[in-house]
């Protein structure tokens, strides 16, 4: 069986319409991304969805689409103001579990920890792997502000150390820090689903004794030595108090998911508690790591 591939770009003020517009008309998937690898997001300053100012929709079709028809439709959505550019392409039918598959591979950091897939076969080599599976969670350690968080935690003795993962996503962070010889750790995060995904990841890992997943409601667990938490700016901003009394003299705290060009602003309001290190850059994004005054 044959397919097509449509992918649109528009603007953030069309991506629900367009969205439904395509289940409508029988689409197999729809899909929402930004329309650059340049990382153009911000976070939402209020509840409402926000999509990247310029997205790209990608639709999977039937090859018996009347594609024609389709494109005549899209041409009149919006009075012709709802798509900036369309792309069509014909997609062979293949195995897409294998698809999928072959994306992953194991990612080794700094030769010290090694996180990969369940189909791949275990590393020949003694490093600690860690297994997570590309999905449901966010979070495999393949994005710049996740690997380095990992790298920092390479980079520095952790051993028989107590560390709060804030904001924990799918575990990864909360995992590799025990692999490296946490003696304690947190793995924090306010969305249940999250918590979920993170306890199975543990699970699987064998890391239940060490890793603990907590929610933000009612927080009371021991100050940190590290604290580490790749969220982004905003809630970074809104948590400095927080982080603040998770901490003690002396810990280090390690902050991601900032741009480049928001890292001043975060450095200005952490120092007045720690004592804040220049930045370390990777692609447009960046770590920030201080200590405890």
């Amino acid at each position: 069986m044959m397919w097509l591939q449509l992918e649109v770009e528009t603007t953030q003020d069309y991506v629900d319409q367009l969205s439904i517009f395509f289940e409508e008309v029988g689409a197999v998937s729809v899909s929402i991304s930004a329309s650059s690898s340049e990382p153009i997001f911000d976070e939402c300053n209020n509840d409402e969805n926000a999509f990247w100012d310029k997205t790209k929709i990608t639709v999977l079709l039937s090859a018996a689409c009347n594609i024609d028809n389709l494109i005549a439709q899209l041409d009149k959505f919006a009075n012709g103001k709802a798509i900036q550019d369309c792309r069509i392409e014909s997609l062979e039918d293949k195995d897409w579990i294998d698809e999928f598959k072959s994306k992953y591979q194991p990612m080794i950091f700094l030769e010290k920890i090694c996180i990969s897939p369940s189909w791949c076969a275990p590393l020949k080599s003694k490093i600690p792997t860690i297994i997570v599976d590309p999905g449901l969670a966010f979070g495999t350690g393949a994005h710049p502000t996740t690997s380095l968080c990992i790298e920092w935690f390479c980079m520095n003795n952790i051993e028989n150390k107590i560390v709060i993962d804030y904001g924990c996503g799918s575990g990864i962070l909360s995992m590799v820090a025990a692999k490296l010889g946490a003696r304690k750790v947190y793995a924090v995060d306010n969305d249940e689903t999250a918590l979920e995904i993170a306890q199975e990841n543990i699970k699987n890992n064998k890391l239940g004794k060490i890793v603990s997943t907590v929610d933000t409601e009612n927080l009371s667990i021991p100050k940190a030595d590290i604290l580490v938490a790749n969220i982004l700016l905003n809630p970074l901003m809104k948590l400095y108090g927080e982080f603040s009394r998770l901490t003690k003299k002396n810990s280090h705290i390690i902050l991601s998911g900032v741009l480049n060009e928001q890292a001043e602003k975060c450095l200005a309001t952490y120092r007045d508690n720690f004592n804040m290190d220049k930045p370390v850059l990777k692609k447009s994004w960046v770590s920030l790591h201080g200590v405890r005054l």
